[in-house]
């Protein structure tokens, strides 16, 4: 097709008998019309680009709903700079690998989160059982997960196989930290209070004395020879 560098004019007829310039006027203006019909069947077929377009002169109010297609645009053409939104919604795609930026008071649901794509540390969030984890590797961690359901959220700690548990029970009402091996120490340079209706035990021989090195019940057996052999 022909491409203008101006826009086509149509002079008036001469003023003249002469059919020499009669007929060479009637012949340009047989080309530029046929120029003319050319170039607008090409545009009216939906062949439009940056050289049919003046700039700016598209606006809104000029385009029809769902008529611009993706088979009506050139691969690149639109940028993300070119295009504004009031919502990320209004664009419906594959967001894709998002390798940087911010994203800032926003409200993200089902999702998995990691801060490690492919290793060690990193921390979790899901909406699976296993809700949040920090992993030092996978055999050391802090998790939050949900295995029963008429328990609370358990906390586990794990290191090298051996698992620490803190929940509650409310079908019996207990509060438990529990481990399938680890010993449970809770030490303080001040005292340990404890204030409960009643401190149980499995039994005396639970109750040890590092100092003595023996049980209570050790120490119950002890005094009660002792008294036996008093008289007692």
């Amino acid at each position: 097709m022909s491409i203008w560098s101006d826009t086509p004019r149509i002079s008036g007829p001469p003023d003249t008998q002469d059919i020499g310039v009669i007929l060479g006027y009637v012949k340009d203006l047989a080309n530029t019309v046929a120029k003319m019909a050319k170039d607008l069947e090409f545009l009216v077929n939906g062949n439009l680009d940056a050289n049919n377009i003046r700039a700016q002169s598209i606006e809104t109010k000029n385009l029809k709903s769902d008529s611009v297609t993706t088979d009506k645009l050139q691969a690149g053409a639109v940028t993300a700079d070119k295009i504004t939104v009031n919502e990320l919604s209004a664009i419906t795609a594959n967001l894709g690998h998002i390798i940087s930026g911010l994203i800032e008071s926003i409200a993200i649901y089902g999702s998995y989160i990691s801060t490690n794509r492919y290793g060690y540390p990193k921390v979790e969030m899901s909406d699976t059982d296993d809700m949040i984890g920090a992993y030092k590797n996978a055999n050391n961690a802090i998790k939050i997960y949900s295995p029963v359901e008429r328990l609370s959220p358990i906390v586990l700690f794990t290191a090298n196989g051996i698992n620490s548990f803190l929940f509650y029970d409310p079908a019996d009402n207990t509060f438990s930290i529990t481990s399938n091996y680890a010993n449970i120490d809770i030490s303080t340079q001040n005292d340990i209070q404890l204030y409960a209706n009643s401190v149980r035990l499995s039994g005396w021989n639970s109750l040890w004395s590092n100092g003595e090195s023996k049980t209570l019940k050790q120490e119950l057996d002890a005094l009660d020879q002792r008294l036996r052999k008093l008289g007692g």
